[in-house]
């Protein structure tokens, strides 16, 4: 199964490089008593052609914030607002607010700087004509890629901060998802351990998912950084955003139509202090539907334990392990630009491509308990995957980069080695394909199925369901329905039911 959010499904697609608007007015740290004057000024007739504003409060208290929601309202689709936890200082702020900014050029107003429409026209026109030439405080801005991990913030830490527990960062990126975040917001805050800070991300939702977030932020403070986008930038975008705030020497990537059992934070802390040579601890789960009734399923290995990073891979080239990124906590340093960029199937499964890189140099913990409440929705995600062949046709293209990752580690062989047996797995993944297919009366997706496996797995001709198969498109209806039955009778197309002892090299975790 591969490890899709279901944000990443719902979402239009993220925005090409070239639709890149001309100039970002960048407003941080900002005096509120300036503020409304200076939106008056940049939203008053005649305004900028293709702009947008980035408006990055440092936890004001003077009342700038709640000037920045309302005119984020009041220009629905203009504004991107963002709002830190507590204070990162004038210079962090601004490095933060920067990499928000999606335009060619950033006008940068502090403090109660004037903004002047007509000199800052002129001065555009100016830096468009001449590459060249060089603005005070217009500055011309590099493409940014997004699928990179943000430029990290420095903050002071103190003595005593130091002496606490580390801190958890909590990233939680929403799209519409208002019907389930109180339940998510509700799961963190009775987490058992005391120390975590929650990033959240809201892409331009047309739910009441803001008005959720700032009700828990105005409840919680100094807990959460809350930023939303004017307009729906994609998961990808959206998931950076939480990266700017991360301060955590640990962070979970939780979709917020999950929920997280009161003691995950403290269990997967406790066991990655006790052993610092695993980049992150992956949790089992259970299954959460739409009406909030849990249901179980067996957890992958059977004991809870450490893992060696190569034999995990290994295991990788053949299962994803984790449906689900919101089971896994990470190691922040450790998982530092794990994520690769630029490739096909980084949209979809970026993050099983970094968990298997962050394999190559550390162990893994798994821990058996059930401590995240997984969301299922519906059909309508799994229909729209399978309906397009994503699951196999990325997961071809996936194994082949795992085991090219391999290569490139004399100590990765076994995963390497596995190639061959991963395509074999993925043909008769195909063929199940297939047979779900036929059972719905997709005929036309069932076909398309079937030659995948000869294409994926050549050698998948010797399967007694493909030579079934081979047979049923010549057949009359019905003797279709009588070799559907019979495949149908034989062949596994049902979930895991059993857990899998630990690979080898594995230590036992109490």
């Amino acid at each position: 199964m591969n490890r899709v959010d279901n944000e990443q499904l719902l979402e239009p697609a993220q925005a090409a490089p070239d639709t890149r608007i001309l100039v970002s007015i960048l407003i941080f740290n900002y005096e509120a008593r300036d503020l409304e004057h200076c939106l008056d000024a940049i939203f008053r007739e005649p305004r900028l052609d293709n702009m947008e504003v980035v408006i990055c409060d440092d936890a004001s208290t003077d009342g700038a914030w709640e000037i920045a929601k309302r005119y984020a309202r009041r220009y629905d689709g203009h504004i991107t607002i963002s709002r830190n936890n507590k204070s990162f200082g004038k210079h962090e702020n601004r490095k933060k607010a920067r990499q928000m900014c999606k335009g060619i050029y950033a006008l940068e107003l502090s403090g109660n700087a004037e903004y002047r429409p007509a000199y800052v026209r002129e001065a555009l026109a100016a830096l468009n004509a001449d590459p060249h030439l060089e603005h005070a405080y217009i500055s011309r801005m590099r493409p940014v890629n997004f699928f990179l991990p943000p430029q990290k913030l420095v903050r002071k830490t103190s003595d005593r901060e130091l002496a606490r527990e580390p801190l958890v960062s909590i990233c939680i990126y929403n799209y519409n998802y208002g019907r389930y975040l109180r339940q998510c917001f509700d799961s963190v805050f009775a987490q058992s351990y005391p120390r975590f800070e929650i990033c959240f991300s809201d892409n331009a939702s047309s739910d009441d998912s803001w008005e959720i977030a700032c009700e828990y932020a105005e409840r919680h403070p100094g807990v959460m950084s809350l930023t939303r986008n004017r307009i729906n930038f994609g998961p990808s975008i959206n998931l950076r955003n939480c990266g700017l705030n991360l301060q955590g020497k640990y962070h979970l990537k939780l979709c917020s139509d999950d929920a997280i059992h009161p003691d995950f934070l403290q269990r997967c802390v406790t066991l990655l202090e006790a052993n610092p040579s695993a980049a992150y601890a992956m949790v089992h789960r259970n299954l959460l539907d739409e009406e909030g009734k849990l249901s179980s399923e067996p957890p992958f290995y059977s004991e809870t334990c450490l893992i060696p990073g190569a034999e995990q891979a290994a295991v990788y080239m053949m299962s994803s392990v984790n449906p689900c990124i919101s089971q896994i906590l990470y190691n922040t340093e450790k998982s530092e630009a794990r994520r690769m960029s630029g490739n096909l199937n980084d949209r979809w499964l970026g993050d099983r491509l970094a968990d298997f890189h962050m394999c190559c140099d550390s162990d893994i913990i798994y821990v058996k308990e059930p401590l995240l409440h997984n969301r299922i929705h519906g059909a309508s995600d799994g229909a729209r995957m399978a309906g397009n062949l994503l699951q196999c046709m990325s997961e071809y293209v996936l194994v082949h980069q795992l085991a090219d990752i391999a290569s490139n580690h004399p100590h990765m062989s076994k995963a390497r080695d596995r190639l061959h047996n991963a395509l074999e797995k993925l043909g008769h993944l195909c063929l199940r394909y297939c047979v779900r297919s036929l059972l719905a009366d997709d005929e036309k997706t069932a076909r398309r199925y079937f030659h995948l496996a000869l294409s994926a797995f050549p050698d998948i001709t010797e399967d007694p369901i493909y030579q079934r198969l081979a047979g049923y498109w010549h057949a009359t209806p019905e003797e279709q329905q009588t070799i559907l039955k019979t495949i149908a009778s034989e062949a596994n197309l049902v979930q895991r039911r059993l857990s899998y002892e630990p690979p080898p090299g594995s230590i036992p975790l109490a």
